[in-house]
């Protein structure tokens, strides 16, 4: 589960999902989510979702349109909204259902950016989403990530 980092309504293709809008949001895809279902470490060659370095084996993307020049402390013109999280709840859900994900295998990037050691928010290669759904001065903490990928986690399984 991402952002895309930039506005409410562009899509990138480095997810196999986006979910454009802020309040209405649409489903957007941009490659077969079969595209991932293979080993790429080895550079095969053959269009996928790129969106976790080192992790586009076997993984599904999903991002949410929102959080272009965000910080921490301030998440600038295009907040992450409740209803993208929502939407993000219910597709993630839709998604682990149809494919017999496990749930616990539902991760943030951020999550994984903390075991591979990339956390925080400075830097081009650092990843914080989804480690804070509001904005606060304090520095982020590895215990946020943590605790919003099970808030996200608890959301979908709501959702099914």
């Amino acid at each position: 589960m991402h952002w895309t980092a930039g506005d409410y309504g562009t899509v990138y293709p480095s997810y196999h999902l986006c979910l454009r809008g802020s309040d209405d949001v649409e489903v957007v895809a941009t490659h077969d989510l079969r595209a991932n279902m293979r080993d790429l470490r080895g550079g095969e060659p053959g269009a996928y979702a790129a969106h976790v370095a080192g992790r586009n084996s076997w993984s599904v993307g999903i991002a949410v349109c929102a959080m272009g020049g965000a910080t921490p402390a301030d998440f600038g013109r295009w907040p992450i909204t409740p209803a993208q999280v929502d939407a993000l709840a219910r597709v993630a859900g839709i998604v682990a259902r149809a494919y017999a994900v496990p749930l616990e295998a539902i991760r943030t990037h951020a999550e994984a950016a903390l075991d591979d050691g990339y956390f925080g928010a400075g830097g081009d290669d650092c990843r914080w989403d989804i480690a804070r759904l509001e904005p606060r001065a304090e520095p982020l903490a590895p215990a946020e990530a943590t605790a919003i990928g099970n808030f996200l986690r608890r959301r979908i399984a709501a959702a099914a």
